[in-house]
Formats: structure tokens, sequence, C-alpha cells
């Protein structure tokens, strides 16, 4: 399964903060992770450990890992693909559109 952005936005919303860019051509390195963009989550409340914070990382379009930091700063990487399966429509839909 690949993981698009649009699917993480109408999960959990716009991060609350960002480290680079799309088109940034820098590429960085974390957790052993290469990426060009970052996303931070503070707080998902639909987990049941209560992490501390979700990173979802990208490189230009394409899903790269995802971890959920624990309140003791611990890290564990996620599977968003299991997470996301059997999602038959992850495409937000704007208020009042009647599209069919």
């Amino acid at each position: 399964m690949t993981i698009r952005r649009n699917m993480v936005v109408h999960q959990w919303g716009t991060p609350q903060r960002t480290v680079g860019s799309l088109n940034e051509p820098r590429e960085r390195e974390e957790h052993g992770i290469r990426f060009n963009e970052k996303w931070v989550y503070p707080s998902p409340i639909d987990e049941p450990s209560r992490p501390r914070e979700r990173i979802i990382y990208w490189l230009r379009y394409d899903f790269v890992a995802s971890y959920l930091v624990g309140s003791d700063g611990a890290l564990v990487r996620e599977d968003l693909a299991q997470f996301f399966a059997g999602s038959t429509d992850r495409q937000a839909v704007p208020d009042g559109c009647r599209c069919s």
C-alpha cells in the first residue's frame, strides 16, 4: 500500500510543525531515516499508549516512515500501511460538495 500525503492529512489534519519542505533539495537524516520533510503531530490521543508526538517523514512525495515518541522519548516505528489497510476512500471532500 502506498501512503499518500492526503491520507495522513485526512486522518490527523495538518501537522502542527514541519521541518523542511516538499521542494527542498537538501536531504536530512534522523534516526537512520533520510528525508527532506518531517511532519510533527503533538500528543496523538487516538493511541492507547498516549505517546508524546507522532513524526512522519517524507522524501519528496514518498512516505518514508512514521514514529511515535513516547513520554520517555523512546521511538516506536509505526506501520501506517497496516493502519490504513482496508480503507477504501481517504480523499477529503469539501463541505457542501455534492460529489458523486
